[in-house]
């Protein structure tokens, strides 16, 4: 017998079960007629789905503003709040939208002197502190924020919700930290009726049809690469195949999407539970076709074949260096023989491949820029991205910036 939901188990702790809640998700930033602003994507804000879910399962009057979608300025959301009101404004921010996320914290206070300001995702989780230094700034749930913000709205002592850090008589207090969610069946659906389905677009060759959405089928990712902070954790934490095929079968019936990006960190983990998704995928026929992240050292054939005949045509492989050495600094574990083999077989079975790789890791050189051009050219994918390295709060690359000078702020 299954045991109770998340969003059951936590129950409305205060009286007001009907609560306003506005969830925010940034616009990024793009400069006109750029070459990236025309094939670049735009994805739903999964995150801020899965708490307005959590949030209307408790009760609560929840709305979603994606300013991302149809890349609207960050500006409008003044004109957004004009004439209504909220109770609670949440805020989600990775480090590339601090910026703008800042602004529009300072916009809620300036229409909506009243309503408390809740900040999440990478960058807040990450440095808590600096965003709570924002005057405007209430609370800041780190992690997995889906029961976190269920307890802060419904009324809970915020002394006692974990994963929060809040103010109190001018200091900044820290809960302890929320464990991860162990059971990805238990959460309820990302609230897809709240978001503008129609309005996202994966980057380009990233799709064969529309209209099309991400999804995810697991949380965290097994690698410890020095660029990445592992929002998520280490541990992967897979949904049930039944689960996902159920939301696949929703999301087609009830809003007539053809393709499906899997935004997982690393889709193929525990390859045995991947053909099984597939192989239900190919017996329900539901005419989708897909892509998704992979690495390179969790591929097989038997694996790309399954993927394959469940409808996948592109997987995107995170290379980052033709240099071995530059690669075992980075922990990336694995090598340029097994990199060989797996774009082979990707190739072999039929499905498309975008490779990225990184300019500018640490020890990088002219040398090694070349070894990475000639390695990208030899495997010969359908589309490379070289992406100049940036070091990101919360990982070793950062810290190694840091440590060498090479940060201005």
């Amino acid at each position: 017998m299954a045991g109770p939901r998340v969003c059951d188990r936590i129950g409305v702790v205060g009286k007001d079960s009907l609560m306003k809640v506005l969830l925010v998700n940034p616009p990024w930033r793009h400069k006109p007629k750029s070459l990236w602003s025309g094939i670049s994507g735009v994805l739903p804000p999964l995150g801020l789905g899965y708490l307005a879910a959590m949030l209307l399962k408790q009760g609560m009057d929840v709305q979603i503003l994606d300013l991302n979608a149809g890349r609207q300025k960050t500006e409008a959301f003044a004109d957004f709040l004009e004439g209504k009101k909220f109770d609670w404004i949440g805020i989600t921010a990775t480090t590339n939208l601090v910026p703008a996320a800042k602004r529009l914290a300072q916009l809620a206070r300036q229409k909506m002197p009243s309503a408390k300001i809740v900040l999440g995702g990478v960058h807040p989780t990450i440095l808590p502190e600096e965003v709570l230094n924002w005057p405007e700034v209430d609370y800041v749930v780190r992690g997995e924020g889906e029961e976190s913000i269920v307890e802060l709205v419904g009324g809970k002592p915020v002394e006692s919700i974990r994963g929060l850090s809040w103010k109190k008589d001018g200091q900044i207090v820290h809960n302890p930290s929320r464990e991860y969610i162990p059971d990805l069946d238990q959460l309820p659906f990302p609230a897809w009726h709240l978001l503008p389905v129609k309005k996202y677009v994966p980057a380009l060759g990233g799709y064969k049809k529309l209209p099309a959405v991400s999804l995810i089928t697991s949380r965290g990712c097994s690698g410890s690469c020095t660029y990445c902070n592992n929002f998520f954790g280490q541990r992967v934490r897979k949904r049930s195949a039944d689960n996902v095929l159920a939301e696949l079968k929703m999301l087609t019936r009830e809003y007539g999407i053809r393709e499906i990006y899997f935004y997982d960190d690393s889709f193929t983990e525990f390859p045995s539970k991947v053909i099984e998704l597939c192989r239900k995928m190919s017996a329900e026929k539901l005419n989708l076709s897909w892509s998704c992240f992979a690495r390179v050292n969790i591929v097989n054939e038997e694996l790309l074949r399954a993927m394959k005949q469940a409808g996948c045509h592109h997987i995107s492989y995170g290379i980052e260096s033709g240099s071995p050495e530059l690669l075992d600094g980075i922990a990336k574990k694995v090598s340029l023989e097994k990199i060989r083999e797996s774009v082979a077989l990707t190739k072999k079975v039929g499905i498309d491949i975008l490779l990225g790789f990184m300019l500018g890791l640490p020890g990088e050189t002219r040398e090694t820029m070349e070894q990475s051009l000639n390695f990208a050219l030899e495997l010969d994918p359908d589309m490379i991205i070289f992406d100049i390295t940036t070091p990101f709060p919360g990982t070793k690359l950062y810290e190694w910036a840091e440590q060498h000078g090479y940060l201005k702020t």
